[in-house]
């Protein structure tokens, strides 16, 4: 990871842990959009490209992501070859969705589209007032991504290519 992958990532961490306390107090006046991509089996991206090389690809996506999520409320932080993106206002989710698969694709084409890509839109506050109010914001992103069938807003599976 770079020290801008770094530094997003805190930067990430410490706001989503800022909105689940304010969601605790104000849920009903607030909203904003969490959308997770899941790149499924980075195996096989080491196992095909070699770590570093996979890696580098991954690099590339979390460069893409930031590049066209330009306002400075918009956070892009990646976790292995998970990437989340934080919008702190709920926009029309099939908008949020085309720009993503759009990127996501674009980016894939560089080797990643051999695996399984998942993504989905979660519109909060509506899960994160109904967690416990110490909950981290890495604990509340497992939360999100082990159950994301049943919390998605919107989901959307771009398959594996040849």
């Amino acid at each position: 990871m770079t020290q801008e992958d770094i530094e997003s990532h805190l930067k990430f961490l410490f706001t989503l842990e800022w909105l689940l306390a304010i969601t605790h107090r104000y849920a009903e006046c607030f909203q904003f959009c969490l959308a997770h991509i899941n790149f499924e089996n980075p195996r096989i991206l080491g196992e095909i490209y070699g770590a570093q090389k996979a890696s580098h690809k991954l690099d590339e996506v979390s460069r893409s992501l930031r590049k066209a999520f330009v306002r400075k409320t918009d956070l892009v932080t990646r976790d292995g070859s998970d990437f989340w993106i934080l919008v702190p206002y709920a926009p029309d989710d099939e908008k949020l969705i085309d720009k993503i698969r759009y990127i996501i694709e674009t980016t894939s084409q560089g080797g990643l589209h051999i695996v399984e890509r998942d993504l989905s839109v979660f519109a909060l506050p509506n899960e994160a007032s109904k967690l416990s109010a110490g909950l981290t914001a890495l604990e509340f992103l497992s939360h999100l991504k082990q159950n994301h069938v049943a919390l998605a807003r919107q989901e959307l599976s771009l398959p594996p290519c040849d």
